[in-house]
């Protein structure tokens, strides 16, 4: 194999296609074969081509489930097959490498984007980006709000326009209502920036912007994080949730809004979330029914229409899905650990039997894929400057 040309034999073109049908795994590998598969592998070009095959594949087969840390044992992930779920048989689920040697921080998996994971500690704002795949993962520089007391809602997504991946990260003063202070991380400079928190125009009064948050994780849709609202009710502790989803554009760093569906008789907001690549509110309807509303056009309010009406399985919470299967088969959770799948054309629910997997403190699911967490333009700049170095020290005399 060391000694083989492969483009003596097949064209270079041909060699090109058959790779980027392969796993990520067997093209680690493959990587050794010779310069030119090392070259073509490891370019820009090949990886976008096979994150795109990969996560547009009708058989679902290049998605993973992970599972998140236990509560009881830090430093423990656990990860399966999608397709493994839709077997009549039971899915066992595997350990998989944890990059953080620090076991006594719970580290919660709060986005995932092309193949790769955003991890986060909140109690010490450590955060990191991690391909499971490749077992590749970066750690991001330290930040730190404003306050001593906070709470932080982070969203993970990519500007397409830049070519980068980006964290955005906004802090709340725990001790007060003082709006929010945000920082954005950029993977391709390494670093963390400020910007502007949501201004008045968006929300049109002052008042609701100071008793207004953001509600849990950001979605990534159309190159935009999107939030969920909720605003303090008159007493502590009560919330209720606002007609408008708030989102911010990776691409111009601009805060937006866009307006929910209009409510129908006994229909309360449950959630927001994501269906395939479209935005959605999930809404209950007198606690029998769960209407899952979908965006067709993004940011056009008249777009929203009532895909699908679930009658509950059973008398508990159903979470957010986590994924669409190119078959209709939409996966969710009951309560915290139960997985079950919904199939929108025999309305009909399945429940997958996963084990190994007790515990788990979040899922969510990712495409296998080759992006590397560490932005080739800061190693670069990393190696001229080594470079530099070495350069400017004088010779020694023997």
């Amino acid at each position: 194999m060391k000694d083989l040309n492969f483009t003596e034999i097949l064209p270079p073109e041909l060699i090109t296609e058959i790779l980027l049908r392969v796993p990520v795994k067997s093209l680690l590998k493959f990587r050794s074969v010779s310069k030119f598969w090392l070259t073509l592998i490891s370019s820009g070009e090949f990886i976008k081509n096979h994150l795109s095959l990969s996560a547009n594949n009708k058989e679902d087969t290049h998605h993973v489930l992970i599972f998140g840390q236990s509560r009881y044992y830090k430093g423990n992930f656990k990860e399966c097959l999608f397709r493994s779920l839709f077997n009549d048989s039971v899915t066992e689920a595997f350990d998989l490498k944890y990059p953080i040697e620090d076991n006594c921080k719970l580290f919660n998996v709060l986005g995932s984007c092309n193949g790769l994971i955003f991890l986060a500690e909140y109690l010490e704002c450590c955060s990191l980006l991690w391909n499971p795949t490749t077992r590749m993962h970066k750690n991001l520089p330290d930040i730190r709000p404003r306050w001593k007391k906070y709470y932080v809602e982070y969203g993970f997504g990519y500007d397409e326009l830049r070519d980068d991946y980006k964290v955005l990260g906004i802090f709340y003063n725990r001790c007060g209502l003082d709006g929010g202070e945000v920082k954005i991380y950029s993977l391709k400079s390494d670093s963390w920036t400020s910007v502007d928190y949501i201004g008045e125009e968006i929300l049109n009064t002052s008042d609701s912007i100071r008793k207004m948050r953001l509600a849990y994780s950001g979605f990534f849709v159309n190159g935009k994080l999107h939030w969920d609202t909720i605003t303090s009710g008159p007493n502590p502790g009560d919330v209720c949730r606002c007609r408008h989803i708030i989102y911010f554009d990776l691409a111009n760093e601009k805060w937006e809004k866009v307006e929910k569906s209009s409510y129908g008789v006994g229909e309360t907001d449950l959630y927001m979330g994501t269906l395939g690549s479209d935005l959605c509110v999930f809404r209950d309807y007198n606690e029998t029914q769960l209407g899952v509303w979908v965006m067709n056009g993004y940011g056009v309010k008249e777009s929203w229409i009532k895909k699908f009406t679930i009658t509950y399985p059973i008398k508990q919470v159903l979470y957010p899905p986590l994924f669409m299967s190119n078959n209709g088969e939409m996966l969710a959770t009951l309560g915290t650990i139960t997985s079950i799948m919904y199939n929108s054309k025999d309305d009909a629910f399945r429940y997958p039997h996963v084990i190994n997997c007790n515990d788990f403190h979040g899922v969510t699911i990712y495409v296998e894929s080759l992006v590397c967490p560490f932005s080739t333009e800061v190693t670069e700049k990393a190696k001229k400057q080594r470079g530099k170095k070495l350069r400017s020290k004088p010779l020694r005399n023997k």
